[in-house]
């Protein structure tokens, strides 16, 4: 790789500080463009890894500044922070390009730098606001889940012997929320990483980049499924905080397993030559099955065993 030592024109860093600005700006805005959200990480990866650490970081703050600016103009700014909490795991990420490391230890590295920046920013809110901000967080999905019994119990439609039961599950729902929280949370920080890594995947590979191996052939360490193994055990263990634990890191790795699948999937697409339109009718089909979700995830934690696709490398970390 060649990062930092291309040489660019004055205009192409004014273009990237204003396209990058514009990306923060667009992407703290509530109307539509949430989801860019996940994808903050993205240009500090991309600039990091293509210019250089310090060149690279140079545009990031810069955007970040003029982002800064306007969202404090359109008071926007409080979802802008929580955006630029995720710029700690781009540049993991980009560091771990430059190391060469393998999809796992790279994807392991991101992880960790989002949840301490997760934590640190939980801390520092909550000591601004004098309110713990977790505990904030599920009692407002408390209060969604109360006011969707009230508004489905309350349908003109809603057959009222039906009540009962409807607010049976909402409150196994309410008891179970805190419960899984922090393996939602997990899972949203995994999906954040492998999204990104995924994308700038492809957009270093137009640079003559090389960052990770397509994702067809990203495979999880084989010692990760004796983790998942002991996690449904824990399950079944007497007490409280065990099963928790174990329902918790069950979710985490489901969600890993459901990308290897995934990336099973993918290959047996390529090598069985599927036409694009049909690979869509059949993405889309799983996306909103959740059995398709669940054989996903089995298929990934059967390529432990079962080689689906190219012979297995051993890969450090």
């Amino acid at each position: 790789m060649s990062q930092g030592r291309k040489t660019f024109s004055g205009q192409f860093y004014l273009l990237s500080i204003i396209g990058t600005a514009l990306f923060f700006t667009v992407s703290s805005l509530p109307n539509g463009f949430v989801w860019l959200y996940f994808i903050t990480p993205l240009p500090v990866i991309y600039y990091i890894t293509v210019l250089g650490f310090d060149r690279g970081l140079k545009i990031i703050a810069y955007a970040a500044l003029i982002a800064g600016v306007v969202t404090l103009a359109t008071g926007e700014a409080e979802t802008l922070i929580s955006a630029f909490s995720l710029v700690p795991t781009g540049a993991a990420l980009a560091i771990s390009i430059k190391r060469r490391d393998p999809v796992f230890r790279s994807g392991l590295k991101a992880f960790v730098a989002l949840v301490l920046t997760w934590i640190m920013l939980g801390v520092a809110v909550s000591a601004v606001h004098h309110k713990n901000m977790y505990t904030g967080m599920l009692q407002n999905i408390d209060a969604g889940l109360v006011n969707a019994f009230d508004a489905y119990s309350k349908a003109p439609d809603f057959p009222a012997k039906s009540k009962p039961e409807l607010r049976a599950v909402f409150t196994r729902m309410r008891h179970m929320v805190p419960k899984v929280f922090p393996g939602a949370l997990m899972i949203s920080a995994i999906f954040t990483i492998w999204l990104n890594m995924l994308l700038v995947n492809h957009l270093l590979r137009k640079s003559q980049i090389q960052a990770w191996e397509e994702f067809q052939f990203w495979r999880l360490p084989d010692f990760l499924v004796w983790l998942l193994i002991v996690a449904i055990l824990l399950l079944f263990w007497s007490g409280s905080f065990l099963p928790v634990l174990g329902i918790n890191i069950v979710l985490a790795l489901s969600a890993l397993y459901f990308f290897q699948g995934l990336a099973v999937v993918t290959s047996l697409f390529g090598r069985w030559s599927i036409p694009r339109p049909i690979k869509f009718l059949i993405f889309f089909v799983i996306a909103i099955q959740a059995y398709g979700i669940i054989l996903l995830a089995i298929l990934g934690v059967a390529d432990t065993w079962i080689s689906f696709r190219k012979p297995k490398i051993k890969q450090p970390g």
